[in-house]
Formats: C-alpha cells, sequence, structure tokens
C-alpha cells in the first residue's frame, strides 16, 4: 500500500537511487493547521488509495496514513532535521516516507522556498495552475492545480516520471489550529 500525502507516494524502486539527484527536504512551514486528504495513488499496474491527516506548523509536520478501513498504516513525523516513522507491517520494505515529506512539499510549499533548497541541477518552473519540477533539463515531476486556492489547493494531480507514479490529492477538510 502506498502513502502519500502530496506526496504520498513513495515506493521507491529498490537500487535505484542517484544521489545527485537527491532533493533536500524544506523545513516544516506554518501557519498551524490541520488537513486531511483522499490521495490515489496510481501505478501502471495498480491503484490505491488512502487517507492522510495532515498536521503542520513551524516546528513539524506529522502525517498519519489510514487505508480506506481505517487501518493505520503509518505515523510520520518530521522536525526540520529528523524523520521518523512508525509503519504498518502492511507496507512493503520499499515504502520511502521521504518521498512523502518531498511530494507534499513540491505541490503545497512556496516556490520561494523550494527554489533556497533545491541543488543547481534542479529547476522549478511555476504559475498559479502548474509546476514543473526538472533535473538537467529533464522533466522529472509535474503538479496540475485542478482546484487551486490561496491558501491550499483543494485537487491535485502529481505526476512523478522518473518512479512512474501519478497521486491524485483531494483535500477532505482544511482548518487552522491554535499553535
Amino acid at each position: 500500500m502506498l502513502v502519500y500525502l502530496s506526496g504520498c507516494a513513495l515506493l521507491t524502486p529498490s537500487g535505484d537511487h542517484e544521489p545527485a539527484e537527491l532533493v533536500p527536504m524544506a523545513s516544516p512551514l506554518g501557519p498551524a493547521r490541520r488537513i486531511v486528504q483522499q490521495i490515489t495513488a496510481t501505478w501502471t499496474d495498480r491503484q490505491e488509495t488512502l487517507l492522510c491527516v495532515l498536521e503542520l506548523d513551524k516546528q513539524h509536520i506529522a502525517i498519519a496514513g489510514l487505508s480506506n478501513d481505517g487501518i493505520s498504516l503509518f505515523n510520520l513525523n518530521y522536525d526540520g532535521k529528523t524523520l521518523s516513522l512508525d509503519k504498518s507491517p502492511l507496507l512493503p520494505d520499499s515504502f520511502a516516507p521521504e518521498r512523502i515529506i518531498k511530494d507534499l512539499q513540491l505541490v503545497y510549499w512556496p516556490q520561494s522556498e523550494l527554489q533556497k533548497i533545491l541543488p543547481r541541477q534542479w529547476r522549478l518552473e511555476a504559475d498559479n495552475h502548474h509546476r514543473r519540477l526538472y533535473y538537467n533539463n529533464e522533466r522529472r515531476v509535474d503538479v496540475d492545480y485542478l482546484q487551486p486556492d490561496a491558501v491550499w489547493a483543494k485537487s491535485v494531480t502529481l505526476t512523478n516520471y522518473r518512479f512512474h507514479y501519478q497521486l491524485h490529492i483531494k483535500t477532505i477538510s482544511y482548518e487552522s489550529v491554535p499553535e
């Protein structure tokens, strides 16, 4: 099963790592909020849907992934330095939690924040309806905002050409929470 909140995708094929291509994770961002999203991940041979509950503030990112039956699949926490994961044995060993954070950030973080952390081989192009991420001028990821919103896009599709998956992210609820 796959879990990816915007990012939710991340089963990385084993042995398919190129260290020069690793994009760092950005720092957590405020304001404090809680978001519930339905994420459908599609690969050439299968499709999985899950619910993700995301809590964000300036100090951390926390994501809980649940199956459609309400079974806890994973809990992920990132404080800007350390990534911790508690995952269900239902998830394969190849489940890569850092991909969840990276996909989430690519979709929702301000472009200016992402530009600060991108290594020089990477380029991000963006407008109000799309983002395109390139590595050495080869397009790696497309983000299409199907229902853009000034605060948090309600419907998004992310296509990762490198790892051959697509995420459809539908925001079910978005609420600000006290810090």
